[in-house]
């Protein structure tokens, strides 16, 4: 079984294939998200790794947080795709899939996504045999409440996300922080983690599937401009 996992939700758009293993992967630089050209890169992973589209099991899709136009691009297009195979759509948190693969040290682990407006979803955890869980809960914080927030926090740690994306001066300067990969969120953390919630039936169903937005959008968008018939090559 295939599995095909969408990453939008910030300034790269990615796509994934999986089936015992990685076979095919595709991922472009996007500020402003399309829903083209999201539909245009899994066609053409779909036909570079020689895989029909009838031969998809699931996908796993990034459901935020991160930017709102790319969620809601990643979502329409999953939903459509998801819709017309009758296969299942397994969302996946992209503050968990970056935690996740920073799993492997010892270090309590922060995840940050640029939500813009010069905030971000940070959100920390624990690593633990084979993972990671959750120990807060997501929020929205700023650059200057994050600095704040690490420095009072005598754990070693590491922060995983966009913290590339942050002044300098606002970044930890103390042995306790280290700056760590992954940077962004994409398909292939995403599949991580949908992989483990697919296997173990952990997903909801098809029309319960929300977008963890976190906040506002910045803008309005009509839905028939995120609409669009999904047809692929065989």
């Amino acid at each position: 079984m295939y599995k095909l996992s969408i990453s939008t939700s910030g300034s790269f758009i990615s796509a994934c294939l999986h089936e015992d293993k990685l076979i095919g992967s595709l991922i472009f630089k996007s500020s402003q998200g399309s829903t083209n050209l999201l539909l245009n890169e899994i066609d053409e992973l779909l036909i570079k790794t020689h895989v029909q589209k009838k031969d998809l099991g699931a996908i796993y899709l990034d459901t935020g947080p991160g930017y709102y136009t790319g969620l809601r691009i990643g979502y329409s297009v999953a939903q459509g795709i998801g819709g017309s195979l009758g296969i299942p759509l397994v969302p996946v948190n992209g503050l968990d899939s970056l935690a996740f693969a920073a799993h492997t040290s010892h270090r309590k682990i922060c995840a940050i996504i640029d939500i813009k407006r010069g905030e971000f979803a940070f959100c920390t955890y624990k690593p633990v045999p084979g993972g990671v869980v959750r120990e807060t809960e997501p929020e929205i914080i700023n650059s200057e409440s994050l600095k704040a927030k690490l420095s009072d926090d005598a754990e070693k740690k590491l922060l995983v996300g966009n913290w590339d994306v942050i002044p300098e001066y606002n970044l930890p300067n103390d042995s306790n922080a280290k700056l760590a990969d992954p940077k962004v969120v994409t398909a292939e953390t995403i599949f991580s983690v949908g992989e483990r919630l697919f296997q173990n039936n952990k997903f909801p169903n098809f029309n319960e599937i929300s977008i963890n937005y976190m906040r506002e959008p910045d803008i309005s968008l009509s839905q028939s401009a995120l609409e669009k018939k999904v047809e692929f090559n065989d």
